[in-house]
């Protein structure tokens, strides 16, 4: 194992689901006092071709920032369609980056979980998104 590819203290693997998460690479949570927070290393196969991590890997992890808010939800789903998300692309990230997704539910309706998201590499915000998932019946 590489210097690159160390996971941080305090991180744990989160279970893949079938199929595309198995494919994306390993995602990894923290409890971090009343918060959870996802983290990911980015690889060579996440670069794009200036060799910084691909818009959609990192659509992908903003996208994922559900897992990280799940215990803050009251509906008992196990799968919550996207209906929405909105992301800017604040800054690069680098190859061999490890990136921190922090999460908040802003609201739950009957219908809908909304939500936002930051992602930093060594402290800095790199990414930042909100999303709307469905709520099915």
């Amino acid at each position: 194992m590489t210097k690159n590819d160390m996971i941080p203290d305090g991180f744990h693997l989160v279970d893949a689901a079938p199929g595309f998460d198995v494919h994306m690479g390993n995602i990894y949570i923290k409890q971090l006092g009343e918060k959870k927070v996802l983290g990911f290393r980015v690889h060579d196969c996440h670069l794009n071709k200036a060799g910084t991590c691909h818009g959609g890997v990192l659509t992908y992890l903003a996208d994922m920032q559900l897992v990280a808010v799940e215990n803050q939800i009251s509906s008992k789903n196990f799968h919550f369609p996207t209906k929405n998300l909105d992301i800017d692309f604040i800054a690069p990230v680098p190859r061999d980056a490890w990136i921190e997704i922090e999460a908040d539910l802003v609201r739950e309706t009957k219908g809908t979980l909304y939500s936002h998201a930051v992602m930093k590499v060594d402290g800095r915000i790199v990414v930042r998104s909100t999303a709307c998932y469905h709520i099915a019946k």
